[in-house]
């Protein structure tokens, strides 16, 4: 059932003849109130009553009963009140006068009416809507959360297998290794280059199950010049290996949880480490104020995307190169874009093929 039949099936039905019988009676009472304030104005009829009949029979019935009430007002105060002077207040209008007033309250009271029953629908409408979306929400929590669950016991409880299988493998290769020809060592070598690469995936797939169900208690004011600090010294090895230059410039302090917004820089800056051209790497962090948000911004001269593949590399295991190229698990930015959006902000890049990526995430400031 629609919003606008239910409001219909609520709203009570007037019988047909009501709203006309309640306009005539109106009327009468107004006719029988004139003539006791008619010694009050010195034998003037005030047509003040009578408006307000047109009035209240229109608010009640709408076109219809308004204009009933203003032909039979004008009937009465010509046949009851005919040597009477009348006025609409204290003034000495005509009747005609009385029923272009008449004529033109109906009118608005009626279009007042219909727009009150359209708004009312409307209302309804929105309510029904907004019921029909929160029960689809709450199922989609429901749907979420169900699927958070199983991703973190499954990522889980294939750890220790994965981990025996990895422990056996070393072993018998270390143990084998005098009696394995080249093809032997080649294959010993794949599997266990499999498992590390299937933990790293499991590993990945933890986090992404985690980050996007942090709760609001641990978040804390953070310095976010520290943390890019800290991410730098972490990555001491990568920066003096490819003899990368990073600048800074000053950057603000956030609520937020400070461990997720370093695990963001790390895995942003990390990859721009990565994934560099045939020059030094040159990696600038900035960020400015935009409205109510802080704008990140970490951009490198690297290999670049072609903007096609710009929301690509931020899906679940969505690699744009083989991991025979760049190691990696194919989930870290997924990740980062969890972490994000679970502070209120979003993360996206722009980018060039071969010119290099400016990654952009906002915070609440």
């Amino acid at each position: 059932m629609s919003a606008a039949d239910q409001t219909q099936k609520e709203r009570p039905q007037k019988p047909a003849l009501q709203p006309y019988l309640v306009a005539v009676l109106l009327v009468a009472l107004a006719t029988v109130l004139s003539f006791g304030i008619k010694p009050l104005f010195g034998g003037r009829v005030p047509l003040t009553g009578f408006t307000l009949a047109v009035i209240l029979g229109a608010s009640y019935g709408g076109l219809g009963p308004g204009l009933l009430a203003t032909f039979v007002s004008i009937g009465i105060v010509r046949l009851v009140f005919q040597h009477a002077n009348f006025s609409l207040l204290l003034a000495q209008p005509s009747l005609a006068t009385f029923g272009f007033v008449g004529v033109a309250i109906s009118l608005i009271v009626h279009q007042l009416r219909r727009s009150n029953v359209a708004l009312v629908r409307a209302k309804n409408e929105l309510e029904l809507a907004n019921h029909q979306l929160s029960k689809r929400t709450e199922a989609l929590s429901r749907s979420n959360e169900e699927l958070q669950r199983f991703a973190y016991a499954l990522s889980h409880d294939l750890q220790t297998p994965l981990r025996t299988a990895g422990i056996f493998t070393e072993r018998l290769a270390l143990h084998q290794e005098a009696h394995m020809d080249e093809g032997a060592r080649a294959s010993m070598r794949f599997i266990i280059e499999a498992i590390g690469r299937m933990q790293a995936m499991i590993q990945g797939l933890l986090e992404y199950s985690t980050a996007s169900h942090d709760g609001e208690d641990q978040k804390a004011v953070t310095d976010c010049n520290t943390l890019v600090q800290l991410v730098i010294a972490d990555l001491h090895n990568s920066i003096a290996e490819s003899g990368a230059v990073i600048t800074c410039d000053p950057l603000p302090m956030v609520d937020a949880i400070e461990e997720r917004l370093r695990q963001v820089f790390l895995n942003i800056i990390a990859n721009a480490l990565k994934y560099r051209a045939d020059r030094r790497p040159e990696i600038h962090i900035s960020a400015k104020r935009m409205g109510n948000d802080w704008a990140f911004s970490i951009q490198d001269n690297g290999i670049g995307i072609a903007m096609e593949d710009a929301e690509k590399i931020f899906g679940v295991f969505q690699r744009l190169h083989t991991a025979r190229e760049y190691e990696g698990s194919g989930i870290g930015l997924a990740v980062c874009r969890a972490i994000i959006e679970r502070h209120g902000g979003r993360l996206w890049v722009e980018s060039e093929l071969g010119q290099g990526s400016t990654f952009f995430f906002s915070l609440p400031a």
